[in-house]
C-alpha cells in the first residue's frame, strides 16, 4: 500500500457527513449495485467515495475468502463508516482516498467500484486512469448513478450528466465489454455501467 497519493481539501465537514449519512447513508443503490455484479466469494473488493460503508458491509457477506476496502476523501465519512462496521466485518477496512490518487499497489484489486460517487470527482479521467492501474487483469469495474428526472444521472448538469457520455468515457479510458444496465426496485432506479480491464 505504499503508492503515494496526493490529499484533497474536502469541502465535508463533520456536520455535512452525519446529514449525509443520515439521509443516504443507507441509500437503496448500494444493495442495487452490489446484488448486481455477480461478486465472487474470493474478490478483492475496492469502494470508491465508500461514504458510511454500506456497500462496503453488503459485499462483505458476500466476498467471504476476499477482501472489501472502502476509501472515501472525507475524514468524517470514514470515522462514521468504521463506527457503523462492527468487528464482525473482519475482511473490510476504510481509508482515505481520492479516486484521482487511489493509495494502492497496481494490480492490488479484482473489483472497483464507484456508488453514487462519480459526479463527486474532480479529474473524471484520471479517475479512470487509476482504477485501470490497481485493477487485475481482466478486472471488472462497475460504476453506478442514480436515474435523474429527465432520463440523466447523478446530480443532473455537467459532462457526464447523460449516461452515452459515461459510456463513452469508459470506452475512452480504455475499458473493454463497456456497457450499461437500468436497474429498477421500489420506484428508485441506477444506471449499472459494466467495464473490463484489457
Amino acid at each position: 500500500m505504499a503508492h503515494s497519493h496526493e490529499k484533497q481539501e474536502s469541502n465535508w465537514d463533520d456536520a455535512s457527513a452525519e446529514w449525509y449519512a443520515a439521509e443516504y447513508g443507507d441509500h437503496i443503490s448500494n444493495a442495487m449495485t452490489i446484488n448486481a455484479i455477480s461478486l465472487r466469494a474470493d474478490d478483492t473488493l475496492l469502494d470508491i467515495g465508500c461514504g458510511t460503508g454500506t456497500a462496503c458491509r453488503i459485499a462483505s457477506r458476500i466476498l467471504t475468502e476476499g477482501t472489501v476496502t472502502g476509501i472515501d476523501p472525507t475524514p468524517a465519512m470514514i470515522r462514521i463508516a468504521q463506527e457503523q462496521t462492527d468487528a464482525s466485518y473482519s475482511n473490510i477496512s476504510f481509508l482515505e482516498g481520492l479516486a484521482e490518487s487511489i493509495p494502492f499497489e497496481d494490480e492490488s484489486f479484482s473489483v472497483v467500484t464507484a456508488i453514487n460517487s462519480l459526479h463527486h470527482w474532480t479529474k473524471p479521467k484520471k479517475g479512470l486512469q487509476e482504477i485501470q492501474r490497481v485493477l487485475k487483469a481482466n478486472g471488472r469495474c462497475f460504476i453506478s448513478d442514480e436515474v435523474v428526472k429527465g432520463g440523466g444521472c447523478g446530480h443532473g448538469e455537467g459532462p457526464l450528466a447523460t449516461p452515452d457520455a459515461v459510456v463513452n468515457l469508459l470506452k475512452e479510458s480504455g475499458f473493454s465489454g463497456v456497457r450499461m444496465d437500468t436497474i429498477e426496485k421500489n420506484g428508485e432506479g441506477i444506471y449499472l455501467f459494466k467495464a473490463i480491464k484489457n
